[in-house]
């Protein structure tokens, strides 16, 4: 400090007491509007993501063999589709089992009206959750034929794509129907 009594009056900057937000152009030159510019791009994002061990063996199962592949692991028993790990303890592989291709639903959501683009058919159809014999788990599909007739505690059996048409996707098994 340079001496000067603590009770004396600081010298502070004058305060702008304009609104806020508004600009002065004293002495600038008036510009024309400018339209706004656009341009339209698209941007892609290209990948391959690798299924791993577990599910590539699952994919391959419906694909090549026309299998579905479970497996057991510790507090879950037999998990379908396989996870590679169990929820319970975080331990590693089971062992691989394989599951009947009918089952029991589980649960029941039909869709009267299907949206175009959004869901896996055109028709009315249902979405299930089905226990396959042999599995403690649901797998998530549809049923379009007799779909009207599910209800939780229906048996079902998988309808495969035919032979050259399988890809190695949960879409190799193109629907269940009711038994």
């Amino acid at each position: 400090m340079d001496g000067a009594p603590l009770d004396a009056p600081s010298q502070a900057p004058p305060i702008d007491k304009r609104p806020f937000g508004i600009l002065t152009t004293a002495g600038m030159p008036a510009l024309e509007p400018i339209e706004p510019m656009f341009q339209e791009q698209i941007l892609e994002f290209p990948y391959k993501h690798s299924t791993g061990p577990t599910i590539g063996r699952f994919l391959a199962g419906l694909r090549d063999q026309r299998q579905i592949w479970g497996q057991r692991l510790a507090g879950s028993g037999v998990t379908v589709p396989p996870m590679g790990y169990s929820e319970v303890d975080g331990s590693g592989e089971g062992a691989w089992v394989a599951v009947g291709p009918q089952g029991t639903v589980t649960a029941v959501a039909v869709v009267e009206r299907p949206l175009a683009g959004l869901h896996p058919s055109e028709a009315p159809f249902a979405f299930v959750l089905v226990r396959l014999d042999g599995a403690d788990t649901a797998l998530a599909h549809i049923v379009t034929e007799g779909y009207e007739g599910i209800a939780v505690g229906s048996r079902v059996e998988a309808v495969w794509r035919a032979d050259g048409e399988r890809t190695g996707s949960i879409l190799d098994i193109a629907r269940f129907r009711p038994l």
